[in-house]
């Protein structure tokens, strides 16, 4: 958690690609909220959609209006760029998840904002 699910036309991007953009999406939801990096996973599915790239990320609850604004912009640029794409052409959605609801290696996820003492006390 967070879960990132990128949907793309089969074919449409590389190995090189994917990894940028994998790579983006975690520093880009790092830096905005904070989170570990071993708590983002990024996961690509090709569809038959010509054309059609989007990103679902499904994200802890309690990130602010902005924060949510900044990462799905960030991820629509990014993403765009290592795809050769116009931001536009890139549809980002975020949903909310309790964090209660998640676990990473057998434990329920903390609240965001409690993942240092969470990480402490889990390794």
């Amino acid at each position: 958690m967070p879960l990132y699910r990128c949907h793309c036309p089969k074919g449409s991007l590389s190995g090189t690609a994917r990894e940028q953009i994998a790579n983006a999406i975690t520093d880009i939801h790092c830096e905005e909220t904070g989170a570990p990096r071993t708590f983002v996973h990024v996961f690509f599915f090709e569809t038959d959609a010509e054309g059609a790239h989007s990103v679902t990320g499904s994200i802890r609850a309690g990130r602010n209006d902005d924060q949510k604004a900044a990462i799905q912009t960030r991820i629509a640029q990014s993403y765009a760029t290592s795809a050769g794409l116009k931001p536009e052409a890139v549809h980002v959605t975020t949903m909310d998840v309790p964090a209660s609801w998640v676990m990473e290696g057998g434990h329920l996820l903390p609240e965001p904002g409690e993942e240092e003492a969470w990480l402490k006390s889990h390794h």
